[in-house]
């Protein structure tokens, strides 16, 4: 009887709607910071050095400000390629 009612109540939390997980924002500038022996936090959600170097002032002198290496462009992604970069070519002069 208990294994029934339990595997009862373990089916409804399942159907239970949970709430859905929101992304947090992505920004182009990540703040590193040390939160106690032996672990560091990171936070990407700053759009300009400038910001991140505000918060950074609040951290003290171990944190620093580093540019996101998760942060695509608006182009990069996409097609799974950079794009193009046209490449110039000099004129060979050549005598005959």
């Amino acid at each position: 009887m208990r294994k029934l009612l339990l595997g009862g109540v373990m089916a409804l939390v399942m159907l239970l709607p949970s709430e859905p997980v929101q992304a947090q924002p992505v920004g182009t500038w990540c703040l590193k910071y040390s939160s106690g022996p032996g672990s560091v936090g990171e936070r990407c959600s700053f759009r300009s050095f400038q910001a991140c170097a505000n918060e950074r002032a609040l951290w003290g002198s171990t944190a620093f400000c580093t540019q996101n290496p998760g942060y695509l462009p608006y182009w990069q992604g996409r097609f799974g390629e950079e794009p193009r970069r046209k490449v110039s070519r000099k004129k060979s002069k050549t005598q005959y």
